[in-house]
């Protein structure tokens, strides 16, 4: 019982470092979007919430408030969930390998904007990830519900396609229909969907490998 005790406070205060996190980064990133520019403070939530780091980085602190200060809800029941948790994972993890992939090399950040980046781009996956491996007890997860997990990114997609057309303002380089053309940008669109599929399987497995050694 002791060492159950121990990993649970061990689990809490991983959470409690990424909840404090991103209670420090999505405000300031809100804040340094505002400050200096021409947009108003709704225009600058619709920027703001446009990127998909920022939704996903909303997404954890989300979950992690509900799991401090949901108490016995069922929405505390729902994030708790190793499924939930697993999307999530996947989720963040995305938003990391991205980043440091196609991203890092094109963008030169200083200052808080520095600090905030890889916040959202490394530390907060990182540590989620950890948490989520060594802290959430596993469950044998159908592949199935990977087709539920993709509607949140495939949304997102589309979102951006049709803003984009309306504002001519593209999150990423890689989606941008101005400068790539709109077939591009969806056969870009599709190979990020197929590393989710890809990174969901993995997370999936992982699941139930664990699951069968406990």
């Amino acid at each position: 019982m002791k060492v159950e005790n121990t990993t649970t406070i061990k689990g809490e205060i991983l959470l409690g470092i990424i909840f404090a996190l991103e209670l420090y980064a999505l405000p300031v990133q809100f804040y340094l979007l505002l400050k200096g520019s021409e947009f108003t403070f709704f225009s600058a939530a619709v920027r703001f919430f446009s990127f998909f780091t920022i939704l996903t980085n909303s997404i954890v602190f989300i979950c992690g408030a509900i799991l401090f200060f949901g108490g016995k809800s069922k929405l505390n029941s729902f994030f708790r969930k190793c499924t939930t948790l697993t999307a999530i994972t996947v989720y963040i993890l995305i938003v990391g390998i991205v980043f440091n992939l196609l991203l890092r090399s094109i963008v030169d950040l200083k200052g808080h904007h520095l600090i905030v980046s890889e916040i959202f781009h490394t530390v907060v996956p990182t540590l989620f990830f950890f948490y989520w491996l060594f802290f959430v007890s596993p469950e044998k997860i159908s592949f199935k519900v990977i087709l539920f997990w993709l509607v949140y990114p495939i949304i997102y997609i589309i979102y951006t396609l049709f803003h984009g057309i309306l504002t001519n303002f593209y999150p990423y380089p890689f989606i941008d229909v101005t400068k790539l053309g709109f077939k591009t940008a969806i056969v870009n669109g599709a190979f990020v969907l197929i590393a989710f599929v890809v990174l969901s399987v993995i997370l999936i497995s992982i699941s139930k490998i664990r699951t069968k050694r406990i």
